[in-house]
C-alpha cells in the first residue's frame, strides 16, 4: 500500500494534495513508533524514490526566500519525514546507521543522475536531523546510552565527510587532497624542511604558501561574507552535539565571550604562548590510551558495525576541522566562543599516549600555527591571539604526550640558532611525525572517497539489477495483467456468447411452440381450420423418427413444407406453383382465418425465426400479403425446425439450464443424421446434452471438417479481445475453404446460410432419459459413438475428431447419467446403472442376447436388430443401415406354403452365391483376381449400402430427398427404380453387381411400398408409369399383407432353424478370414474395418476419395461373433399358448361372489402378482396371483399333479369401499379404472366423480393417497403407460390432459399421504373433440395419445410434444365405447352402436372389419400384441388375429355377462361377471393331456 500511496505522490501535480499526503504520514510516524518502523521496513525506498522526483526537489533550491509558500511548505514536510525517521533510527535502533548511510547514498546517486544538487540537499537533511537531535537532547542527554552514541559517531562521520567534499570550503589541514599540504610543505625543494618549519614559525612562509593572503585577509571581514548562516547553524549544532557526546553541554561551557575584549583576550593568548615552558619531567608522562590518536587515525576497524569501531573515538576528526573552520572563517565572536567549547574538551580528546596520537598532535599543533601565520592578522591582529590561546591549551593538555614523543628522536629542529624567535616550541615540531599524520591523513580523506565510491558502484549495481528485476516484475505483472485481462475478455465473450447461444436457442424453441400454436389452430381439429374434419383434403406425410422398444419406426407424420413439383412432371409442372409448397399454395390453406390475424402470427413467426440474426432478410420490405412467398419460406423454415423436438422438460427453460449447468465437457462433432450433417460442438452438462451447429456438412465428415472447426474456435477466440458491434452468428463452411472467395462460391454460401437458417441449430437431450451409449463407427473408424433414449426419443449419431474424443465422452455421458439418476449414498435401485458399450460390453451383450433368441424370450426380428445395434448400424447413418435377410424365395405363388423348403431363401449363402450360374461368375473373378494393392474378392459391391436404402425407401420423406440428391437433384431413370419385390430379387439373383439384402421396414412398415406422396416417378421404356411397388401375387395386393407374411416367414420354424447361418456370414465367424473364404464371402477390401488407416494419409485428395468409397459403397458391420453360432431351440408351445396352442387354454376355475351383496365386477386389473377387482359400488379387492414356474428348457414345476398351472389365491386386501359418489349419468367400466406402478407402492386410479376429479388410491390399505381436480367437467377415462410413467385422462369437456408420474426416490417405504404420485399440473392438454371422451389409450414406446369420443370421432396427438397428428371416424359414425391399440401399431375401435369391430394401422389406414355379434364390455390384447381378447354379454371369450380381426378361438364360460377382462402375462384369462364372479381361464394340466399346436407341421406333446 505504501509503495503505491508514494507512486502517486511522485507523479501527482496537486500540491495540496502532496501536502495532505505527507501531512498524514507525518501524523502516523509521531503517533506511534512502529509505523515508522513499518515505513522503513516496507516503503522507505519508495518514499527516497518518490522524494527525489517531487518538484521541490528536483531542481532543488536551498534558499527557501526563492521558493513559494506552497514550496517551501511542501520542502519543510519533506525534511521532517526525513528528520524524523532517520533520528528514530539514529536514537532507538541498533546499526541504525546503517540506515542513515543507505540513504545517503541512495541520495547521491539519485541526485548525480537526476541532476539535483547533492549537497545542498544533504545539508538540509543533515540540518534538520542534527536539529532534532539537539532538540531531543536539551530534555536528556540522549547521547550518553547505545545505540544512540554509535549511531551519532557515524554520522558526525559522515558530516565530516561532506565537510572534506564541499567545494565551497577549502579546508586547510586537511585539505580535499593531502597532496596540496605535502606540496606546500615543499615549495621551494631547495630548503629543507627545518628552514620552511621555521619560516612557517616567523610567519615569512605566509606571503610565500598564498601571494592572497593579504587579499584574504582584507576579504574576509563578516560571517555573510565568508559563509552562509546555514552553514553556521549547523556547526553550531554539531558544537553542542559533540559536546553532549563528551559531557559538556551548553549548561556547562564557558561564558561566552565578545569582540569587545578580543584585543585582552588576544594580548593574553601571546603572553601565554610566549611564556610557554615544559618542564622536562612532564614530557616523560605517559597517558591512558584513547583520545587524539584515534580521532586523527586513518585506520579502520574492519568489524562489521562500523559505528561501534568508531566507539574509541572520544573526538571525532571533525572537532579539528570545525576548530579551523572557526579560526579560519568565523567572525572574531564566534571563533572565540568555539575556542572556549574546544578548549574544555581538550582533556577528553587528549587522553591517549601512542605514536599515532603523537603525530596527529604535532600535526595539529602545525596547523594551528599556519592558520596563525595566515589568519592572525585578522580583526586587527586579535585573532592571532585566539588562536595563539588555542595553541598554548593544546600544547599544555599534550605536553606529556609531546614530551615523550621527543625523547630519544635524532630529527629534533635545530634549536639553537632559533631559539631567540620561536623559543622552546620548536623542540615540539618533528618532520617525521607531522610527515607520518599527514600521510595517514592522505589515506584516510583517500579511503573515505574510495569507500563511498565504492557503496555508490554496489548501490548502483544493485540498483540496476533491482531495477532490472523490477522490469522483468513489471514486465511479468503486465504480462499478468493482461493475461487476467484477456482471460477476463475471453471470459466476458464466453458469458456473453453463452448468453446469445441461450437467447437464440430460447428464441428457436420459441418458434417452435409459436408454429405449434399456429398449427393447432388452423389444423383441421382446431378453431380456425379452413377444412374442419372431416375432409378431402390431400396431406403428404413424412417418417417419424420415433423408434419404438424393438427399434422399429412405424409412424409418418405430416409434411409440412412438400414440394408440389414433384408429383407433375418436369415439363408439365405448374410454374406459379413452383416456388411455393403444397400447403402453401393451396386456395384453402389458411384461408378464412382473419387477415388481421394472418398478419400477426406470420408477423410474429418472422420476428421469432429472425431476432438474433443479423442477416438481411430476404426481401427489402415485409409484403403486405401473408401468402408471400417470404412469408411462406417463413413458415416452411420454421416449421423445419420442429423435426427433432427435445424433451418437454427441455422446452421449459433452456436459458436457465444454462446459466446454472456446468459444462463437464466441450468437445467439438459432427451430429449425423439421415437428412444433413450438422457440424459444431457437444457440451456434456450435469443434467442435459447441448449441441449447437456451426455450418453444414456435403458429403463425408471427413478430416478438414473438424480442421474447419478448429480454425473456427480459433478465430472465436482471436476475436475474443476486440467487442463486436452486433452478433452475428458466423457460419464456418469448411468445403469452401480452399475456393478462395470468387463470386461463384460466395454465392455457394450464401446459399448454405440460408439452408443453415432453416436447420435446428440447438439440441437439448436430458441425460436422465438415456438408457445406452454405444461406441460406434463412422467411415471404419472407432470415432463415433450413438446414444438411446427412453421414452421413444430418437437416437443421436455423433461423430468426433479421434477414438480418444470418442471414448472419453462416451464414458462421461454414462457417468453422468448414472450420477444423476442414483446419487451416491442413495437407497435407490441400481438395477438402472448402465455402462458403456464398448467393443467388450457389446459382444457380452451379444451373448446375452443369443442365449435369450436360444431360448425364445425374444424373436427372430428383436434378436436381428440386437445384432444390428451392436455392431454399429444405425439409422443415422445411412451408410451402415441396419440389414436383414431376404427369407422367402417365392414372390410368384398365389399362397405361400410355409411348410415347403422351397419357400425360404438358403440362409447359409450369401446373396452372391444363392444363384449357381452367377456365382461361377464370382469364383472365376476371385481366383484369377491379381492386383498387389487390392485383395481378392468375390463381389465388387455390398449387400449393404446408402444406395441400397435409398432405392428402397425413395417413396417415402425424407428419403425421396435424399434419393434425389443421391442421383444430382431428380430421380433416377424409371427402369432403375425400386418397381416389384419379385423382379428387385430376380435382379439379386442374376446381376453380378447386384447382392444387396434387405432393410428392417420389410418386416414393419408397409407404407414404404406405397407412393402416398403421388411422386412422379416417371415413366418405363415400355410405357408403364412408375407408382407403388409391384406386389407378389400372395399379398393380394394389400402391402400390409405382404409385410405381414414377410415378417411370418421371418419369425417361422424354417428360419428360426436356419437364421444362425446368416448370423455367422453377416455378424459372425464366417465373415472374415478361411472361413469367409470357404462361404464365398469376401467383399471388396475397403469395406472392411482396418483395411486402411485415414489418420496416417497425408494426401488430402487419396483420402476424400477413400471416404468416398467408404461411405458410399457399402462397410461390413462389425464383428461380433468369433465362433460358429449355436441354433436356435426349439419352440416352447406352452409358454405362448396363443401363438402355438390356443385350444389348450379352457376355464379352470370360478371364483364366487366376491362382494355382498353380489355386484357386477366393474374392473380386473393385473399388477405383479396382483388381481386388482373393482366391483360395482366402488368395492376394491386385491388378491393373489397364483403361477407355476415355468423353468429353462420347457419344464415346469407342479405342486400336485391335479393341481391347475394358475390360480387365485387368498386376498392382499380385503374388500373395502372406495372413491367419493359418482356423477349423474355416468356409467363405470373398465376404462374409469388403471392400475399404476411406482418403485414405492402400488396404486388405483378411479375416477367419474361428481366433484371432476381421480383419485389415487393405494393398493397396499386402500386409502385414497391424492385427489386432482383440473378438468372443467366429469373425468370420464384414465389411461397409464405400460411403464407406469405417464398418466392420462378424459372428461366431458372434451380434452384430454396428460400428466407425468412423479417417482418416489425411497421405494422401502410407503408414500405418506402429503406426498404427490402424480403431477397436480398436466404438461399437456389436448384439444379436438367435439364430444365427451370415451376411452384412452396412451404410450411411451410409440409416442402418441389416441382418445376416442361419444361422436365416433378418434383423434391421434403425439405424446412428447402434444402435436396433432391426424383423426380417425368411425365408418358408421357411431360413439366410440372401447378402444384397444398394441405396441405393434395396430388399433381396434369398437362402437356399441353397430357392435362392430374397425382395426387401423398407427398411420390411419383402416385394414379390417369385423362384426362382434354382441355387445362387448371388454377389449384387451395379450401382451405380445398379437391377440385381442373380446368379451361381453354373449358370457364368451373371444380371441382374435391383429392382422384381419379373424377369430382365432372362442372360450364358452358359464353363461353370464362377462363385464370385465383381463390378459395375464403368462396368456391366461381373467374375467369378471356381471354376477360378481371371476373366471380364470387358463392351460389345462399338460401331465394329462397333449397339447396340439396351431401350425400343422409340429405337434409337441407333454408326456404324462
Amino acid at each position: 500500500m505504501l509503495v503505491l500511496i508514494f507512486r502517486f505522490l511522485s507523479g501527482c501535480k496537486d500540491a495540496s494534495a502532496r501536502m495532505k499526503i505527507i501531512s498524514d504520514l507525518l501524523e502516523l510516524l509521531d503517533s506511534n513508533t512502529l509505523n515508522i518502523e513499518a515505513l522503513m521496513e516496507y516503503g522507505w525506498n519508495a518514499w527516497l524514490t518518490a522524494s527525489v522526483t517531487l518538484d521541490i526537489v528536483k531542481p532543488y533550491r536551498p534558499d527557501s526566500r526563492y521558493c513559494g509558500d506552497y514550496e517551501a511548505n511542501e520542502k519543510n514536510l519533506v525534511m521532517k519525514v526525513f528528520s524524523v525517521v532517520l533520528c528514530h533510527y539514529i536514537q532507538f535502533v541498533k546499526s541504525g546507521w546503517q540506515r542513515l548511510e543507505e540513504t545517503v547514498n541512495f541520495l547521491l546517486v539519485h541526485c548525480e543522475q537526476g541532476g539535483i544538487s547533492c549537497q545542498d540537499f544533504l545539508y538540509d537533511i543533515y540540518d534538520n536531523l542534527i536539529q532534532r537531535l539537539v532538540d531531543l537532547s536539551s530534555e536528556e542527554n540522549i547521547f550518553s546510552s547505545q545505540p544512540c552514541r554509535d549511531n551519532t559517531l557515524y554520522f558526525l562521520r559522515l558530516v565530516d565527510e561532506m565537510l572534506i567534499s564541499e567545494a565551497g570550503i577549502k579546508l586547510l589541514f586537511p585539505a580535499i587532497s593531502s597532496d596540496s599540504f605535502l606540496d606546500s610543505l615543499m615549495v621551494e625543494g631547495q630548503k629543507d624542511y627545518t628552514t620552511l618549519l621555521h619560516e612557517v614559525l616567523r610567519g615569512e612562509f605566509d606571503d610565500k604558501v598564498s601571494g592572497n593572503a593579504l587579499a584574504s585577509e582584507e576579504s574576509i571581514t563578516s560571517e555573510d561574507d565568508i559563509t552562509n548562516d546555514k552553514w553556521w547553524n549547523l556547526f553550531d549544532n554539531l558544537w553542542i552535539v559533540i559536546s553532549e557526546m563528551n559531557g559538556k553541554g551548553p549548561s556547562k561551557m564557558l561564558p561566552r565571550i565578545t569582540v569587545s575584549v578580543g584585543p585582552s583576550f588576544g594580548q593574553r593568548a601571546r603572553d601565554l604562548v610566549e611564556s610557554l615552558n615544559i618542564p622536562a619531567t612532564e614530557m616523560a608522562a605517559v597517558v591512558i590510551s584513547g583520545g587524539f590518536g584515534n580521532a586523527l587515525s586513518g585506520k579502520q576497524n574492519k568489524v562489521a558495525d562500523k559505528a561501534m569501531a568508531l566507539r574509541g573515538e572520544r573526538c571525532p576528526r571533525i572537532v579539528f576541522r570545525l576548530l579551523i573552520i572557526y579560526l579560519c572563517r568565523a567572525s572574531l565572536e564566534r571563533a572565540s566562543r568555539c575556542v572556549q567549547q574546544f578548549i574544555s574538551l581538550l582533556p577528553s580528546f587528549l587522553g591517549t599516549d601512542d605514536e599515532q596520537s603523537k603525530s596527529r598532535l604535532q600535526l595539529f599543533i602545525w596547523s594551528l600555527l599556519l592558520v596563525r601565520s595566515r589568519y592572525g592578522k585578522l580583526d586587527d591582529g586579535a585573532r592571532f591571539h585566539v588562536i595563539a590561546h588555542v595553541i598554548r591549551e593544546t600544547v599544555n593538555s599534550g605536553k606529556s604526550m609531546l614530551a615523550t614523543s621527543m625523547i630519544g628522536r635524532d630529527d629534533l629542529f635545530n634549536t639553537s640558532s632559533l631559539s631567540r624567535e620561536t623559543g622552546s616550541l620548536h623542540n615540539l615540531i618533528q618532520k617525521d611525525r607531522v610527515l607520518s599524520a599527514v600521510t595517514d591523513e592522505s589515506k584516510y580523506v583517500k579511503m573515505l572517497e574510495s569507500d563511498r565510491s565504492r557503496h555508490l558502484q554496489e548501490l548502483r549495481a544493485k540498483m540496476d539489477e533491482n531495477s532490472s528485476s523490477e522490469i522483468n516484475t513489471q514486465k511479468t505483472f503486465e504480462d499478468e495483467i493482461q493475461s487476467s485481462l484477456h482471460s477476463i475478455l475471453a471470459s466476458d465473450e464466453s458469458r456473453r456468447a453463452a448468453f446469445l447461444l441461450a437467447h437464440e436457442e430460447e428464441q428457436q424453441n420459441v418458434a417452435e411452440k409459436w408454429m405449434h400454436m399456429f398449427r393447432t389452430l388452423i389444423d383441421e381439429r382446431g378453431p380456425w381450420s379452413a377444412n374442419p374434419f372431416p375432409n378431402g383434403a390431400v396431406i403428404h406425410w413424412k417418417l417419424d423418427k420415433t423408434e419404438d422398444t424393438w427399434r422399429r419406426r412405424p409412424k409418418l407424420r405430416q409434411n409440412y413444407h412438400f414440394d408440389e413439383k414433384l408429383c407433375h412432371p418436369p415439363s408439365t409442372s405448374p410454374c406459379n406453383e413452383a416456388t411455393l409448397p403444397s400447403s402453401e399454395s393451396k386456395p384453402s390453406f389458411v384461408g378464412h382465418i382473419p387477415e388481421q390475424m394472418k398478419k400477426f402470427l406470420l408477423k410474429g413467426v418472422h420476428r421469432i425465426t429472425d431476432d438474433g440474426s443479423s442477416e438481411p432478410a430476404e426481401s427489402g420490405a415485409e409484403p403486405d400479403d401473408p401468402s408471400d412467398i417470404h412469408n411462406a419460406e417463413i413458415i416452411k423454415s420454421s416449421s423445419d425446425q420442429i423435426d427433432i423436438v427435445p424433451d418437454r422438460k427441455e422446452l421449459s427453460s433452456p436459458s436457465q439450464e444454462t446459466e446454472t449447468s456446468e459444462v463437464l465437457m466441450s468437445v467439438p462433432c459432427v451430429l449425423v443424421a439421415p437428412k444433413r450433417k450438422l457440424a459444431g460442438r457437444l457440451a456434456v452438462m450435469k443434467d442435459v446434452l447441448h449441441f449447437f451447429g456451426e455450418f453444414l456438412v456435403e458429403g463425408t465428415v471427413g478430416s478438414s471438417v473438424f480442421k474447419s472447426l478448429n480454425e473456427s474456435s480459433l478465430s472465436e477466440s482471436a476475436k475474443a479481445d476486440h467487442k463486436p458491434k452486433s452478433f452475428n452468428w458466423s457460419i464456418h463452411l469448411g468445403m469452401f475453404s480452399d475456393k478462395g472467395t470468387s463470386p461463384d462460391n460466395m454465392e455457394a454460401e450464401d446459399l448454405h446460410k440460408k439452408e443453415l437458417r432453416t436447420v435446428k441449430r440447438h439440441r437439448r437431450w436430458n441425460i436422465g432419459k438415456i438408457k445406452a451409449v454405444h461406441w460406434t463407427r463412422y467411415l471404419l473408424g472407432y470415432n463415433a459413438v450413438e446414444i438411446f433414449f427412453s421414452d421413444s426419443i430418437a437416437p443421436i449419431f455423433i461423430n468426433f475428431a479421434s477414438q480418444k474424443n470418442a471414448k472419453e465422452i462416451g464414458t462421461l455421458i454414462v457417468s453422468t447419467r448414472n450420477e444423476l439418476l442414483f446419487p451416491r449414498g442413495s437407497s435407490r435401485d441400481k438395477s438402472g446403472i448402465i455402462s458403456f458399450v464398448d467393443r467388450r460390453v457389446a459382444v457380452e451383450m451379444a451373448e446375452t442376447a443369443r442365449e435369450r433368441w436360444k431360448r425364445r424370450d425374444i424373436t427372430n426380428f428383436d434378436y436381428l436388430m440386437i445384432l444390428n445395434t451392436l455392431s454399429g448400424r444405425s439409422y443415422n447413418d445411412l451408410s451402415q443401415y441396419p440389414v436383414f435377410p431376404w427369407v422367402l424365395a417365392d414372390y410368384s405363388s398365389e399362397v405361400l406354403d410355409f411348410n415347403k423348403s422351397a419357400t425360404f431363401r438358403d440362409l447359409s449363402k450369401p446373396v452372391g452365391a444363392l444363384d449357381s450360374k452367377r456365382f461361377e461368375v464370382f469364383e472365376d473373378r476371385y481366383q484369377n483376381f491379381c492386383d498387389p494393392d487390392i485383395p481378392n474378392f468375390y463381389y465388387g459391391s455390398h449387400y449393404s449400402s446408402m444406395g441400397i436404402v435409398l432405392y428402397y425407401l425413395l417413396r417415402m420423406e425424407p428419403f425421396s430427398y435424399l434419393h434425389r440428391n443421391f442421383q444430382g437433384g431428380k430421380f433416377d431413370h424409371a427402369d432403375r427404380l425400386f418397381q416389384c419385390i419379385e423382379g428387385t430379387y430376380k435382379n439379386c439373383l442374376s446381376n453380378t453387381s447386384d447382392v444387396k439384402e434387405l432393410i428392417p421396414e420389410f418386416f414393419y412398415m408397409p407404407e414404404f411400398l406405397i407412393n402416398s406422396n403421388s411422386y412422379h416417378l416417371g415413366v418405363k421404356q415400355d410405357g408403364e408409369l412408375i407408382s407403388d411397388v409391384s406386389l407378389p401375387p400372395w399379398a393380394k395386393g394389400s402391402p400390409e399383407l405382404f409385410v405381414s407374411k414377410n415378417r411370418e416367414a421371418l419369425e417361422s420354424e424354417y428360419v428360426s432353424s436356419n437364421l444362425h447361418h446368416w448370423i455367422d456370414l453377416i455378424f459372425g465367424y464366417k465373415q472374415r478370414g478361411k472361413p469367409a473364404v470357404e462361404a464365398a464371402n469376401i467383399f471388396y477390401y475397403l469395406t472392411y474395418e482396418g483395411a486402411v488407416d485415414l489418420d496416417t494419409m497425408d494426401d488430402d485428395l487419396q483420402r476424400s476419395a477413400i471416404e468416398d468409397q467408404i461411405a458410399n459403397f457399402g462397410q461390413t458391420p462389425i464383428q461380433i461373433f468369433c465362433k460358429r453360432h449355436p441354433r436356435r431351440g426349439p419352440p416352447i408351445p406352452i409358454a405362448h399358448p396363443l401363438s402355438f396352442a390356443p385350444a389348450s387354454i379352457s376355464l379352470t376355475s370360478i371364483l364366487s361372489c366376491m362382494s355382498n351383496p353380489p355386484s357386477a365386477v366393474l374392473y380386473v386389473g393385473l399388477l405383479d402378482s396382483n388381481i386388482v377387482i373393482v366391483n360395482q359400488g366402488l368395492t376394491l379387492s386385491v388378491k393373489m396371483w397364483l403361477t407355476t414356474q415355468l423353468q429353462f428348457g420347457g419344464n415346469f414345476t407342479f405342486s400336485g399333479s391335479q393341481d391347475p398351472f394358475f390360480g387365485v389365491g387368498s386376498d392382499i386386501l380385503s374388500p373395502r369401499k372406495i372413491g367419493s359418489p359418482l356423477a349423474e349419468n355416468v356409467e363405470l367400466g373398465a376404462q374409469c379404472f388403471a392400475t399404476m406402478q411406482t418403485p414405492s407402492e402400488n396404486f388405483l386410479i378411479s375416477c367419474g366423480n361428481w366433484e371432476n376429479s381421480f383419485q389415487v388410491i393405494s393398493l397396499s390399505d386402500g386409502r385414497m393417497v391424492q385427489s386432482i381436480r383440473q378438468h372443467k367437467d366429469v373425468v370420464s377415462c384414465v389411461a397409464v403407460t405400460a411403464d407406469g410413467s405417464i398418466l392420462a385422462t378424459g372428461s366431458y369437456d372434451t380434452t384430454v390432459m396428460v400428466r407425468e408420474v412423479l417417482r418416489v426416490r425411497s421405494p422401502e417405504k410407503r408414500v405418506p399421504r402429503k406426498d404427490c404420485i402424480i403431477a397436480e399440473t398436466p404438461f399437456h392438454i389436448l384439444c379436438g373433440h367435439d364430444d365427451i371422451i370415451t376411452c384412452l389409450y396412451v404410450s411411451v414406446e410409440l409416442d402418441i395419445v389416441i382418445s376416442g369420443s361419444k361422436d365416433g370421432t378418434c383423434v391421434f396427438h403425439t405424446l412428447r410434444d402434444g402435436r396433432y397428428v391426424r383423426s380417425l371416424n368411425h365408418p358408421s359414425g357411431s360413439a366410440l365405447s372401447k378402444l384397444a391399440a398394441s405396441q405393434h401399431g395396430r388399433i381396434v375401435l369398437y362402437a356399441d352402436g353397430d357392435l362392430s369391430l374397425n382395426l387401423y394401422s398407427i398411420n390411419g389406414k383402416h385394414l379390417a372389419s369385423s362384426e362382434s355379434n354382441g355387445r362387448l364390455n371388454c377389449v384387451e390384447l395379450s401382451g405380445c400384441g398379437e391377440f385381442l381378447v373380446c368379451a361381453g354379454d354373449q358370457g364368451q371369450v373371444v380371441v382374435r388375429s391383429m392382422n384381419a380381426l379373424e377369430v382365432v378361438k372362442r372360450y364358452n364360460g358359464v353363461g353370464k355377462v362377462i363385464t370385465s377382462l383381463t390378459v395375464t402375462p403368462e396368456e391366461c384369462f381373467l374375467a369378471g361377471t356381471k354376477d360378481g364372479n371371476l373366471l380364470v381361464y387358463s392351460i389345462e394340466n399338460p401331465q394329462r393331456k397333449a397339447i396340439v399346436l396351431r401350425n400343422p407341421r409340429t405337434r409337441v406333446t407333454i408326456p404324462s
